[in-house]
């Protein structure tokens, strides 16, 4: 008779709490009270720069309070997924896996966590001062000359082109990605300044949303002049666990991965030279 008492309390502390649906809601609701807000005040201090900057900052970092608490305190709902997706790229990998880590099982089987996991697995297999992943793709070098042009492709593989003897600059970029495009000028400094010393460059066209003559023809206009792997879909991303593009690595002669993640012209500037003198 006891144990049946204490099932009763049992259910009815669980009743009397928030269901899961309701823990989700919750979470939206602040969340949309949050972004409201901050459209709200960046439209008001559209004239004044250094204010909506400052304001940015200071709502970026409550922004990223608010929902690592909430994905700590609902790991066992859908709420902690939305707080975690929402996170990406604003958190360090480190403390996104400690987030999943405290997931119940079930939320942790949860497509998007699953994709987040892969990618942590992914950069954590690629970090720095480990070897390069090899993978092969049907490189397109050229169109026959059919009244239907048809790609003429060649199977080529990573490892053709890293850990052969020479500094490689690999840049993970598509051709309708304009900060990729935005990117390639400072890429193209270092590369003059670097080549003779053993520099290469090597761009990988992933994600593509046209024929590969489209890279090809965005190449040539933005005077990409030297090593290209273009039709690799998501395979290095991947393999490398590359969210966003652009995505820059810098592989030693030996096929190690010496620094990766670094952009602009002076970051990349420091990877380079930290290695090459």
């Amino acid at each position: 008779m006891r144990a049946f008492f204490t099932a009763l309390a049992a259910i009815a502390v669980v009743a009397c709490g928030p269901s899961a649906e309701e823990k989700v809601k919750a979470y939206e609701e602040a969340h949309n009270a949050m972004m409201e807000e901050y459209r709200t005040m960046m439209d008001s201090l559209s004239t004044d720069q250094a204010k909506a900057e400052a304001y940015y900052n200071e709502f970026i970092q409550r922004y990223v309070d608010f929902n690592v608490d909430a994905a700590k305190k609902n790991s066992d709902n859908e709420a902690s997924v939305q707080a975690l997706m929402n996170l990406r790229g604003l958190i360090e990998d480190d403390q996104v896996d400690a987030i999943i880590s405290k997931m119940s099982d079930a939320i942790r089987q949860n497509e998007n966590v699953v994709y987040l996991k892969s990618g942590l697995d992914a950069r954590k297999a690629t970090a720095e001062g480990t070897m390069f992943q090899d993978f092969t793709v049907e490189h397109v070098y050229g169109y026959d000359r059919s009244m239907d042009p048809q790609p003429l492709k060649q199977e080529v593989k990573f490892s053709d082109y890293v850990g052969n003897g020479t500094y490689v600059l690999v840049d993970f970029w598509s051709p309708w990605c304009g900060p990729c495009k935005r990117e390639i000028p400072n890429i193209k400094a270092v590369y003059e300044q670097y080549k003779d010393k053993g520099l290469e460059v090597l761009s990988l066209a992933v994600w593509e949303r046209k024929p590969q003559s489209h890279t090809i023809e965005t190449a040539a206009e933005l005077g990409m002049d030297w090593l290209h792997i273009n039709n690799c879909g998501n395979v290095p991303t991947d393999i490398y666990g590359v969210e966003g593009i652009p995505h820059l690595m810098l592989i030693g002669p030996d096929g190690t991965i010496l620094k990766r993640g670094f952009h602009g012209l002076e970051g990349i500037q420091a990877a380079v030279a930290e290695y090459i003198k």
